[in-house]
């Protein structure tokens, strides 16, 4: 089999590392950049730092600090035209998911036209646009490692993605103590999306002995450090930990991609509102069942790093019922509710199969299964 890798963004991680900032944009040669980030950053101190940081190494900053949850794309074409009038040369985010999803949406349409729904799906051939600069302040979407940006599409009212090598990073700056305040509600959120990464990219139709070795690990962290940064916020130790398993399942799903997990959270993060982590959770357990019926041998892996035993002589569905088993009570452990807790009427709920079957990623799914299946699915994690 011959089998392709992507290359990794250059990260720089540990305790202080965004005081580096300003020395390490500077080296690449930026004067002024678009400084992406969202008013609660702005209100806890940490954008301000970081700007500040940039100025006193001699780099001009234009701020943009308007990023709203599951980046709409109207926001980011505004983004966009302030940092083509501004004729920014990097862009530095700050933030979670959303924060360098928007950012690489604008560097997206630096140089090319807008609306960037133009851009959706693979692109091999748009022009480049400048070096940036990712530091995130939560650990889950991997984003600041991936090649990928999801921007919801206000038109069409759903999700979609743009993946090109425009959207991979230059820098990563991975420091742990931006996410010591980040409240135990938004830590399991964030920290369930970096397991689903996780699971799927090891469950998927791509997968591969990098993404596999990635997966894994990410996995092993997520089981051992989230329940610890949950409790305890100020963790430093377990905080890092949780950075460092959110980086390797954004390598992981590069590499190997996701599938029906990220099909379901798309969809209801679309239709209801809620955040992405929590939306990709709350059908997983199911979802990895589904995924034993063709991927036993992989599934059993997820038991063993979760810390469920698995008989030497299970069946592929006896693997799947422990594997469910296992990671409904690890999301519960970490406060994550069912998805009628969430408020979703199982009325409403069960009319998104077709719009979940229609997403991009079902392509990508172990096996193929129709849309009565999926409402299945979605009836067995309703109040689970």
């Amino acid at each position: 089999m011959i089998t392709s890798y992507e290359v990794f963004v250059p990260s720089v991680m540990g305790s202080g590392a965004s005081l580096r900032t300003g020395i390490k944009v500077r080296a690449l040669g930026c004067k002024k950049v678009l400084v992406v980030y969202d008013k609660g950053l702005k209100a806890v101190g940490i954008a301000d730092t970081i700007v500040e940081n940039l100025e006193n190494a001699g780099i001009k900053t234009v701020c943009f600090d308007g990023v709203l949850p599951d980046p709409p794309d109207t926001m980011v074409e505004e983004a966009a035209e302030m940092a083509r009038n501004e004729t920014i040369d990097g862009i530095v985010a700050i933030g979670g998911g959303s924060a360098i999803d928007t950012a690489k949406g604008i560097n997206v349409l630096i140089n090319n036209t807008p609306p960037i729904m133009k851009y959706f799906g693979v692109q091999k051939n748009l022009k480049p646009g400048v070096p940036m600069i990712f530091i995130p302040t939560t650990s889950g979407t991997g984003s600041e490692v991936t090649n990928m940006c999801v921007i919801s599409c206000t038109s069409r009212g759903n999700k979609d993605s743009v993946v090109s090598p425009i959207c991979v990073g230059t820098l990563a700056i991975l420091d742990p103590d931006l996410t010591l305040g980040l409240p135990p509600a938004m830590t399991s959120a964030t920290g369930a999306d970096a397991l689903a990464h996780a699971v799927e990219s090891l469950t998927g139709a791509h997968s591969n002995p990098l993404s596999d070795a990635l997966a894994r690990d990410s996995i092993r962290l997520i089981a051992k450090w989230l329940p610890v940064a949950y409790r305890d916020g100020s963790n430093l130790e377990a905080r890092e930990h949780m950075l460092l398993a959110s980086m390797f399942a954004g390598m992981a799903f590069t590499n190997a991609l996701v599938h029906l997990g990220h099909s379901i959270g798309h969809t209801l993060g679309a239709q209801f509102h809620i955040p992405h982590g929590i939306a990709c959770a709350v059908t997983l357990p199911e979802v990895i069942e589904y995924a034993a019926k063709t991927e036993s041998k992989k599934v059993r892996m997820i038991c063993e790093c979760l810390g469920a035993d698995v008989p030497e002589d299970a069946t592929p569905e006896e693997i799947g019922a422990i594997a469910r088993t296992a990671l409904r009570s690890f999301i519960k452990s970490v406060g994550i509710s069912n998805i009628k807790d969430l408020g979703i009427p199982l009325e409403a709920l069960l009319k998104v199969p077709p719009l979940i079957t229609a997403d991009t990623g079902f392509a990508l799914v172990p096996y193929r299964i129709t849309a009565a299946k999926v409402a299945e699915l979605l009836k067995s994690a309703y109040d689970a």
